[in-house]
């Protein structure tokens, strides 16, 4: 993310009525200095711990030179052209972006597995419309999107906010104009005072949204807008070069010091654990702010004038582009995670493509071919180019999904014949099963494995949710026992299990769930005030639900071990969590009602199901776990059914995992759909043997 005119000399005292073209070399230092911060920390996030921060420096950067040309242009004409300032701004950010996300595009498809494919094209279609920050909002409270891997295309939602800016600016501008025109006051003071508003205003929103949804408030554009606003206040009262006081000069240097150490301060007091945006990011903006409003008088100039500043400055955007899908796309040619020397390639790559298409593509269209072009044709030609960014994902995404139906029919046709030690029978302890026609069988396919779920109405609340929803499994009447499940989406992707449970041995089971809540006394810990208050709500309709007298027979509960609580200081989180499940058995239950508490599955790896896809038809024991890895998350299960004597315990780790590893394909059946959570084939080949533990575990409370 870059800004999108022409550098130009900051005006003396207030917007002059003559625009200045001279380069600010003391903002090429900044772009400098901002890109290389980003793309060290994406490539060593140890070496920079902030260095994501050279985003926000980007923004100021923005703020103080577009602010600047629309002020220019409305104290000279009094009137703003729309429709020309938003060509400057495609002939300027659209051709290498453009470029940049069709590649993308064309990598995903001929690199990356197909189970990549929809989540990644779909993100480069919401990159070239724009709005990749808010689909990556809404992902980051989305449950069943929280293990979505990085796309290529992630980093535009930076640039996203920014266009979004360039939108909003100036319309907001031609509003304070009207109004200055009705009202029969000072067109630009009010302006200014519009955008002090938006600024405060935004600042206030940034810091609320950052305490009580900091996932959401990092993509918002609402919580960034303060970032452009500060920039573009700067760009109001600038000193000109020329002709200062030597006394004046001195104080700039001071100012411009301070304000670059406090960006550099940024890259290593702040990380990726800090609240952000925030009051947090005042520290690089107001730094950045101190540089662009005082750096042209001073040593500043000089640094951005240095070959290396000069050629990273003129090449910063098209640098920011290039980089990611490069750190993405590689470990998928090589099979492997990045190396030391890959990372110093994916840097030499990145500079050399990124000054191969600054010199090839942005200037000359920038600076020639399109400067003779109208801002209508040059429009047009924006959503004819267009066309091919979105066409391409598009037609990528329908063959996935012309993909599924014979993946679909290849799953149906093996669980029709139903082979001998099809899944987990491969695994039971009570006899050796062993199936070689099942050897290079993988079903489902990985690409569909995501969508392998239970979806069954009526079981599941939302992260947004507070009512209990139950759905029933099994007969409604003339069952012989009642039992509620209860827990996180753990408990939900048995259902396909508790089905042929309740057929084979008359149960009726009530399912109640929750997205990342699971049944406990303690306190939850979401990633939001708001996800923790609808959490403690649901727990709360739940306790209700089951202490009903003679309501259920007993009650089966899971949760996923990844699903935290809140320990007080000075208290050891395992005391904690397991005090709060013993909590809920002993005081939200009847006494005589026994709890059946399910050890958790083990956790994969996050690129499991594309390792699968590759490997798991010709090599799958490449894709397995280790056993201590991928159990060694806290559970708690068994150490609070030690202290209750109504409790028993169920673990099924022994269908998962064998003594040293925890496979990813077994039996032919895909286990894990994610890293975390299973397939729903590999739960109905576990359903006999889930059904059988839990059936003894109740006739040991005395439940026939």
């Amino acid at each position: 993310m870059v800004t999108a005119i022409l550098d130009e000399r900051a005006p003396v005292d207030r917007p002059p009525a003559k625009p200045l073209h001279s380069l600010r070399t003391d903002i090429q230092a900044l772009r400098a200095i901002a890109v290389t911060s980003v793309v060290v920390f994406h490539l060593w996030p140890d070496l920079l711990p902030g260095g994501f921060v050279g985003v926000d420096v980007f923004f100021v950067i923005s703020g103080y030179l577009i602010t600047a040309h629309l002020f220019r242009e409305v104290e000279k004409t009094g009137r703003l052209r729309l429709g020309r300032f938003w060509a400057a701004r495609a002939r300027r950010l659209l051709p290498a972006a453009l470029l940049t996300l069709v590649l993308t595009a064309v990598g995903v498809m001929l690199l990356l597995p197909r189970s990549l494919w929809d989540q990644f094209l779909y993100e480069v279609m919401a990159s070239a419309s724009y709005v990749q920050n808010w689909l990556l909002a809404s992902n980051a409270v989305d449950y069943l999107a929280a293990d979505n891997l990085p796309s290529p295309a992630q980093h535009f939602w930076s640039l996203s906010v920014e266009e979004q800016f360039y939108v909003a600016l100036p319309l907001l501008m031609c509003l304070a104009l009207v109004a200055a025109k009705v009202g029969r006051v000072g067109r630009l003071q009010l302006i200014w005072i519009v955008l002090i508003a938006v600024t405060i205003a935004s600042f206030a929103y940034s810091v609320y949204l950052t305490a009580s949804s900091p996932d959401v408030a990092y993509f918002s554009t609402f919580t960034r807008m303060w970032e452009f606003g500060l920039g573009g206040l700067a760009s109001f009262a600038v000193p000109a070069i020329a002709n200062l006081p030597r006394r004046r000069v001195a104080a700039h240097t001071l100012l411009t010091i301070a304000g670059a150490v406090a960006i550099i301060a940024s890259f290593f007091v702040i990380d990726s654990g800090t609240p952000f945006p925030g009051s947090v990011a005042a520290l690089p903006v107001l730094g950045t702010v101190a540089v662009v409003r005082w750096g042209g008088s001073t040593f500043a100039t000089t640094v951005g004038a240095l070959q290396p500043a000069a050629v990273l400055g003129r090449i910063s955007y098209a640098l920011y582009l290039w980089h990611w899908p490069l750190i993405i796309l590689l470990p998928f040619v090589t099979v492997r995670p990045l190396s030391n020397t890959d990372k110093y390639l994916i840097f030499a790559l990145a500079v050399t493509i990124s000054w191969v298409s600054t010199r090839l593509v942005e200037e000359p269209i920038r600076f020639s071919f399109a400067q003779r072009v109208r801002p209508r044709t040059m429009l047009i030609a924006v959503a004819v180019a267009m066309v091919p960014v979105l066409a391409v994902p598009a037609l990528g995404r329908a063959a996935v999904d012309q993909d599924q139906a014979g993946h679909a029919a290849e799953l149906a046709r093996v669980l029709e014949e139903n082979p001998r030690c099809l899944g987990a029978a491969s695994m039971d302890p009570d006899r050796e099963c062993v199936n070689p026609a099942l050897d290079g069988v993988v079903v489902p396919h990985p690409a569909d494995a995501i969508n392998d779920r239970t979806d069954r109405q009526g079981c599941w609340s939302g992260n947004e949710e507070t009512v209990l929803s139950a759905c029933t499994v099994g007969p409604v009447s003339g069952y012989d026992l009642r039992i509620a499940a209860v827990g996180d989406s753990h408990t939900k992707q048995l259902i396909p299990a508790f089905e042929v449970m309740a057929e084979k041995y008359n149960w009726r089971i009530d399912v109640a769930g929750h997205a990342g809540c699971n049944w406990t006394a303690a306190e939850p810990s979401r990633k939001t005030k708001s996800l923790t208050a609808n959490c403690k709500a649901w727990q709360e309709n739940l306790a209700a639900y089951l202490d009903r007298p003679g309501a259920f027979d007993a009650v089966i509960t899971s949760k996923a071990t990844s699903v935290a609580v809140d320990s007080p200081a000075g208290v050891p989180y395992e005391q904690t969590a397991v005090q709060g499940l013993v909590d809920a058995w002993t005081t939200q239950t009847p006494s005589d009602v026994p709890v059946i508490a399910l050890v958790d599955n083990p956790q994969t790896a996050l690129t499991n199901v594309q390792c699968v896809e590759q490997f798991g038809k010709t090599d799958p024991d490449r894709c397995a776990s280790s056993r201590a890895w991928a159990l060694s998350k806290f559970d708690g299960h068994p150490e609070a059914v030690e202290r209750v004597d109504k409790a028993s315990l169920v673990d099924m780790t022994r269908f998962y995992c064998d003594e040293t590893t925890c496979p990813s394909v077994i039996g032919g059946v895909m286990v894990y759909k994610n890293n975390t959570h299973l397939t729903r084939t590999y739960v109905r080949t576990l359903a006999p043997y889930l059904g059988r533990e839990i059936a003894a575990a109740l006739r040991k409370q005395g439940v026939r």
